[in-house]
């Protein structure tokens, strides 16, 4: 009971919410505020009252001053609560409990001094909706610790909580790829503590540098899900940035252990497309153990929390082997591996390996973090916190449905990320505050290789070995060994330095915020493929060159163990069909092709916050971005020098260069970021707001993709050898070394030095930007605290990226629908195209066959990151949700996307993103939906919890997604426009059966048999249907529509001692799919490396002599894939066990 000679404070008129306004940071939030205005009793501002604001747990205090108008601001709170809230004035003190904040919350808590006396319990985000704050401006979505405890997470990462948002989505939940507003999963930023931990490189999709989320999640307290956050701290991303705050320690020791386990038996069974059955999945084994200590080192004055985890994984085990083992089976013989195991020992002195797994070969991942936060007094605090996380993942390269490989060639992906972090938030007045920051990361990705040996393959085509089961499939197959010849030399280690200095100044109805960050990120990445040499044997006809000790030999009609016994005998001989070294060009050495870099960035910034009155709130601000890259890559002059042109007539090719400088980075690159923000609270008995902002935000583009112009400047190395690529045949000449120090690296005629490739990027491209707007409507309704929404966003790109091949040469001619096309005549030539869809390239007619035909010789792919400002995305959300009240919550949304791009930029490397589109012509600037779009999306959120024995809770949560499939393209197989890109061409539909303006291989006068099959497929396909007469549309068909259903159910039970407590929960994955196996199942089309998400039934097999083309169609259209390669098709349970004291 409140006692009557304290100060009586009336209703507080608590407006309690979780906002989106953030606070100083190093760039993205780690802190909360509480603010307010107090009244007095006639209404007017209550000026120089003292307010106190006491975090329970720790006992940290913050003191502010009301100023003239009544209004306070303490900042730089610990999220989550509970906090007491003491107001002061003559003496007289009133005193609120219970007050708990959010990430980037700042809290409104107002009241009226002097009312007659009533009681107030604030209950923070649990009593009212997060909607509902003046501070309330963009697109975001906060993620409490009690969703965290409550919600699914069989990946135990910040992704699967990130989804709540209605703007969020897995796009590829194989790979852990997740996608905000539709735009590329790479710009995306993940921080813990105001630290980059994700993949600041670019390689993984998923955002991770590891296999898993470094930091435990048992080791955070809250997170924060940034759509479209205005607030000028806010940098280093354009999609979403997911912000996750650690815990810290209390005046009270708590602790948890923990276990979770997950093996195949708790898993649902995979589904095989071809036949309609249904099979086991592979064995494995996951668990995860790990403990929670925190508690104070000073009682109120230091404290420390402290969490390790050790994950052990056997998913990464092989599931394929030779023919006779438990595996499943790959046309590969016993006979043959012995036989190569006993050459590479007895004739070359070498370890080839064996195909026998270690029982240890497990993903290991090892997370240790360690934080202290000491109230230095009343002004000043501090937070200290380091974070590491080591893995070692086996990697059994070469492995296949269609290859094998030997354990010399394996390796293990270790990898180590540690982060430090100091901060010190300091209030110097009531109105005056300040956060210093000061963080370092250091990553390193290294293989520890089994052998130190040249890469080996022995290649094997036609019939199976005899008594091979006939559910074995007969393809090319492999057998390797050796070093895996992306490993040669493979190393990548960043370091990042980040510093950030705040400032906000309280100035009556204006709260300024300002201050300057830098960061400094150094990157060393040495990726080297073949510098220990690369050979493949197979079977070579008998000829003068190709002699054998068992006499001649045709390979296609030769027995299996005859073709076994030639390679063999090839390898024993050192005579290999293809051969291929990576070494330094003249005059420089290996170490002029590694990227090394520092990108740094200057960063400043000024905001202000003006509370115009109690119901409108302005913000208004503008950041500062200044690139600075003092290295540059290798200068290629003959890049440089002026292009002469071919001529098509007569078939001569381009010679000179591309006027291009090939040692463009950022450097100099400055970009000021407007934004803007207003929220207006109507004056209604039920809440109801308008909110919204516009503003401009930078973000960073894949690192890698600015380091590849330092790997590749094409002067730094070059690759010789035979039998590949345009270099001579070998010619049974025995060159094999097993020596990676002594490879051959001179040879005559045509197998001298090769063409290279050369990465630039253009003048004028900048690191990605956009500019995103967003307005929103929130009303409470008149029913049971419900809440109603309605919300567009709108972004649009301001600097984007897409791939040129500057060496296409010109066209050589143009196809019926206007597309250019670049082969040679051989390549329209019909007769030069075989009744597979391959081209012929011997004999007389065909031997002149060439993409790309007037290409300069002098350079191989001359690949230009260009600038573009297309794209952009458009999304409207719909969504309804009843804060947590007695026990139950929920929330459910529905998000309309249309979201667009010129590239998707699925890879790390410059031709990969070039081909990773399907096109109508292969260097256009266009626009086409998005390849991470989701156009419709339904998301549903439950979480309920309720004591049915004694205090022993009862949770339960549950989340639901409904939505649209990917989209795809409509390509022809192979390479129709002759750019050396198969798979990527957009396919030309006729305008009607019997048109004429296409030629079907196989049909004659009276037989249209293939035209017929052709029509069957159009006409049961709406896309392909209405793209008649014209060429389809890039991404312009969709996946199926796929469910989803993951859900948690947890019991508190009695614990050892007292106030100690065990949990036991289950984390359900898909569930739908365990009461029918049809359910959950995502059927896609497949990623494939040119065209991205692409799907045919044709191939192209040239000209007619009218110009039209000629089409083979295909048995069968490419079928949608299930994917189920980790199970995210099927059903999965993870068993927890805790125990909390």
């Amino acid at each position: 009971m409140i006692k009557h000679n304290r100060m009586q404070v009336t209703k507080l008129a608590l407006a309690l919410s979780i906002a989106l306004a953030t606070l100083p940071a190093m760039a993205q939030n780690t802190t909360s505020a509480i603010g307010g205005r107090i009244s007095a009793a006639d209404g007017k501002p209550a000026s120089g009252a003292t307010v106190s604001i006491v975090h329970a747990e720790s006992g940290s205090v913050s003191n502010v001053v009301t100023d003239g108008e009544g209004r306070y601001v303490a900042r730089g709170l610990r999220s989550g609560g509970p906090y007491t809230i003491i107001v002061t004035k003559d003496g007289i003190t009133e005193k609120r409990e219970g007050v708990f904040i959010q990430l980037a919350e700042t809290a409104s808590v107002d009241a009226t001094l002097g009312a007659p006396m009533q009681s107030v319990t604030i209950a923070g985000s649990v009593a009212r909706s997060d909607k509902f704050s003046k501070s309330s401006m963009g697109a975001g979505t906060n993620i409490g610790s009690a969703e965290i405890a409550t919600q699914a997470s069989i990946q135990r990462n910040l992704q699967d909580y990130a989804r709540a948002d209605p703007r969020v989505a897995q796009t590829d939940k194989e790979r852990g790829e997740i996608s905000v507003a539709g735009q590329n999963s790479r710009y995306n930023s993940l921080t813990i503590d105001g630290v980059a931990v994700n993949d600041t490189f670019g390689l993984e999709s998923n955002g991770s540098p590891t296999a898993k989320q470094p930091i435990s999640i048992e080791a955070i307290q809250t997170v924060q899900v940034n759509v479209a956050n205005y607030d000028v701290t806010q940098k280093g991303y354009t999609g979403g940035n997911i912000n996750a705050v650690t815990k810290s320690g209390t005046n009270t020791v708590k602790g948890s252990l923990y276990y979770v386990f997950r093996n195949d038996k708790m898993s649902g069974d995979r589904f095989n497309n071809a036949n309609d059955s249904y099979y086991a999945p592979p064995s494995s084994k996951d668990t995860t153990a790990g403990f929670t200590l925190g508690g104070p080192l000073i009682q109120d004055k230091l404290f420390i929390f402290a969490n390790y985890e050790k994950l052990e994984s056997s998913r990464s085990a092989p599931a394929f082997g030779p023919l006779g083992s438990s595996l499943t089976n790959v046309g590969i013989s016993p006979s043959l591996i012995s036989a190569a195991q006993g050459i590479a020992k007895n004739q070359y002195g070498i370890d080839a390996g064996t195909t026998d797994v270690p029982s240890g070969a497990k993903l290991n991942v090892e997370d240790a973090l360690v934080k202290v936060d000491w109230n230095i007094n009343d002004d000043h605090r501090a937070m200290f916190r380091y974070a590491k996380t080591s893995q070692s993942e086996p990697q059994f390269a070469g492995i296949s449905a269609t290859g094998l490989s030997l354990n010399s060639q394996w390796y293990a992906q270790d990898k180590t990320i540690e982060t430090f972090v100091a901060q010190l938030t300091s209030d110097w007045s009531p109105n005056f505050s300040t956060e210093f920051k000061l963080s370092q990361r250091d990553y390193d990705s290294v293989p520890t290789l089994n052998s130190r040996l040249p890469a080996i393959s022995l290649s094997m085509t036609g019939r199976n070995p005899d008594g091979t089961p006939a559910t074995v499939p007969t393809t090319n197959r492999s057998l390797g060994f050796g070093t895996d010849s992306s490993r040669h030399r493979n190393i990548l280690a960043t370091k990042t330095d980040d510093v950030y200095l705040g400032a906000n100044w309280g100035l009556g109805d204006h709260e300024v915020k300002f201050g300057t960050d830098y960061s400094n990120n150094t990157i060393f990445n040495a990726f080297q493929q073949n510098i220990y040499g690369n050979y493949s044997f197979n079977c070579q006809n008998s000829s003068a060159a190709w002699t054998y000790s068992f006499g001649a030999i045709t390979c296609a009609s030769a027995t299996p163990a005859q073709v076994e016994q030639a390679i063999l005998e090839n390898f024993a001989k050192g005579r290999p069909n293809s051969y291929q070294v990576q070494v330094a060009a003249p005059g420089v050495n290996l170490n002029d092709a590694v990227a090394n870099f520092s990108l740094k960035n200057y960063g400043a910034f000024v905001q202000d916050t003006w509370t115009i009155s109690p119901r409108l709130t302005v913000s208004a601000g503008v950041r500062l971005d200044a690139a600075r890259i003092s290295d540059r890559p290798l200068r290629n002059n003959a890049v440089a020098a002026p292009k002469i042109e071919g001529n098509v007539a007569t078939g001569l090719r381009e010679k000179g260069g591309y006027g291009m400088d090939n040692t463009n980075t950022f450097d100099g690159q400055n970009l000021i970021q407007p934004r803007f923000g207003i929220n207006y609270n109507f004056d209604t008995a039920r809440k109801m707001q308008i909110r919204g902002g516009a503003g401009l935000f930078q973000g960073n583009a894949a690192a890698v993709w600015l380091s590849n112009p330092f790997s590749n400047p094409g002067v730094a190395t070059t690759t010789v050898g035979c039998g590949t690529g345009n270099f001579a045949a070998c010619g049974g000449a025995s060159i094999f070394n097993a020596n990676p120090d002594q490879q051959k690296t001179s040879f005559g005629g045509s197998a001298a030095m090769p063409a290279a490739n050369v990465d630039i990027l253009a003048q004028g491209l900048r690191q990605p930007s956009v500019w995103k707007a967003n307005i929103a409507f929130d009303m409470e309704l008149p029913w049971y605290g419900l809440v109603f929404g309605a919300e567009y966003l709108h972004v649009k790109s301001k600097d984007a990226i897409f791939y040129q091949n500057l060496n296409l040469g010109a066209a050589t001619r143009q196809g019926s629908d206007g597309r250019s096309l670049y082969y040679t005549s051989q390549g329209y030539n019909a007769a030069c195209w075989s009744a597979t869809g391959n081209s012929i390239t011997s004999g007389p007619a065909c031997a002149g066959f060439r993409t790309k035909a007037l290409s300069n010789e002098s350079f191989a792919n001359v690949l230009l990151a260009q600038k573009t400002d297309q794209g952009g995305s458009g999304m409207a959300t719909l969504s309804l949700s009843r804060p947590m009240t007695s026990g139950l919550g929920w929330s459910m949304a529905y998000t309309y996307t249309d979201s667009k791009e010129v590239s998707p930029l699925t890879s790390s490397t410059s031709n990969s993103n070039f081909t990773g589109r399907s096109i109508f012509n292969p260097n256009e600037e266009v626009n086409a939906n998005s390849s991470y779009l989701v156009k419709n999306r339904v998301n549903a959120i439950v979480n309920f919890q309720k004591s049915f024995f004694g205090a022993y809770k009862t949770r339960f949560g549950m989340f639901y997604e409904g939505r649209s499939g990917k989209p795809y393209s409509w390509t022809v197989n192979n390479d129709l426009n002759g750019d050396g890109s198969g798979g990527n061409d957009l396919m030309y539909i006729p305008s009607a059966p019997g048109s004429g303006q296409v030629v079907f291989q196989g049909d004659t006068a009276t037989s249209h048999t293939n035209e017929d099959k052709f029509w069957g497929v159009v006409n049961s396909n709406s896309v392909l249907k209405n793209a008649a007469g014209g060429v389809v549309g890039r991404n312009t068909d969709f996946s199926p529509w796929s469910n989803s259903f993951d859900m948690r159910i947890a019991q508190e039970l009695p614990g050892l001692f007292a106030k100690n407590k065990a949990v036991f929960s289950l984390d359900f994955f898909n569930f739908g799919n365990l009461l029918n196996k049809k359910w959950g199942r995502i059927n896609e089309v497949g990623f494939q490396g040119a065209g991205a998400q692409a799907r045919s039934f044709v191939d192209y097999v040239g000209l007619d002599a009218n110009g039209k083309y000629i089409y083979k169609v295909r048995d069968n259209v490419e079928s949608l894939d299930v994917r189920q390669t980790k199970g995210e098709s099927q059903w999965a349970i993870q068993a927890t066990v805790k125990y909390e004291f």
